[in-house]
């Protein structure tokens, strides 16, 4: 069998570092819940930005998404609107719109002024396939204002708890969890917590917690609330949660183990494409310099995913059955 292709750090298609096995390729009807999309062409980024990307367009998102698909069709994807444009969602709105056109199943996940945006616009955005608004407390690698952090969240959820089937999207490091246990609860609409909830693998834990990571702080915060169906699990972004990229990031299997035994209800998949950079490593960054993207073994992660969430009835809800649930 041929060598899959996958987007790399340039966003030029060249082939996987890893023969795709047919068994972890993206089933149909499967999602893609995490991806962006960098196109200045289309839209300008904020100036106030923590970093300016390479570019990302849709047209490479596509390939890259049909050469991870079991049938080279395609899987239904969910654009994220990445930190770079703040709060002007010109380029996910437009892009939803060339998908539409397209007839390919298409969500999106949105940033919004909640104070200033009117119902108008957010009616028109769901219509155009979003479905809920991302705050994201780690893309500039400064701290988290934990009250800050929840006022936010209750605003947000307010502003959209009229919405049908709309979520939270939220990016934070993975002890925030402990710290905002009660707020999450008692809020009126489900959070989805990226990238493994801000979990880390042993690689990127002190020697107290690398023995068993399934201790750090948070951890048990995010299993419970999941279990309370508050919050959705993002099995995404493993290089971020990991250091160990000889391995494809293995240390992070007891975290994604627990999970799919724990929550198999509660956890969604997503690529992550392009795979941008760390908040920490931007601080004081040049805006003039584009920031390259990663090269990530796209391929390698689906497989050991695959393995990790153990059987058939796990893989099909992490990629089909709880996705399809959500993104209606």
């Amino acid at each position: 069998m041929a060598a899959a292709h996958a987007l790399t750090s340039d966003t030029h298609t060249r082939v996987a570092a890893t023969v795709p096995k047919p068994a972890s390729l993206l089933p149909r009807g499967a999602f893609d819940s995490h991806v962006h999309v960098f196109d200045p062409t289309i839209g300008p980024y904020a100036s106030n930005r923590a970093y300016t990307p390479e570019d990302a367009p849709l047209d490479r998102l596509i390939a890259f998404n049909k050469s991870i698909s079991k049938y080279g069709t395609g899987s239904s994807i969910v654009l994220v609107q990445p930190s770079p444009y703040k709060s002007d969602c010109t380029v996910l709105l437009k892009c939803l719109q060339e998908l539409q056109n397209q007839k390919r199943a298409a969500y999106g996940i949105a940033v919004v002024d909640v104070q200033a945006i009117q119902d108008t616009e957010l009616e028109r955005m769901h219509k155009l396939g979003v479905r809920g608004i991302r705050l994201n407390f780690q893309a500039d690698g400064k701290g988290v204002d934990i009250p800050g952090l929840m006022a936010s969240l209750r605003t947000a959820a307010a502003r959209i708890a009229h919405l049908p089937g709309w979520i939270i999207q939220l990016f934070v490091p993975g002890f925030v969890w402990d710290n905002i246990f009660d707020g999450v609860r008692t809020l009126p609409v489900p959070i989805i917590a990226d990238h493994l909830g801000g979990m880390r693998g042993a690689s990127k834990l002190g020697p107290d917690l690398a023995e068993n990571p399934l201790q750090q702080p948070g951890f048990n915060s995010l299993v419970r609330l999941a279990q309370m169906s508050k919050l959705i699990i993002k099995v995404s972004g493993l290089y971020r949660a990991s250091g160990s990229t000889e391995t494809c990031y293995h240390d992070t299997r007891p975290i994604i183990e627990t999970l799919s035994r724990e929550v198999p209800d509660q956890c969604i998949w997503g690529s992550d494409w392009p795979h941008t950079g760390e908040g920490k490593d931007r601080v004081n960054g040049d805006l003039g310099v584009k920031e390259p993207f990663r090269s990530i073994d796209d391929a390698a992660i689906l497989e050991n995913v695959r393995e990790w969430v153990g059987g058939e009835g796990a893989w099909q809800k992490l990629m089909t059955d709880n996705p399809s649930r959500l993104f209606q």
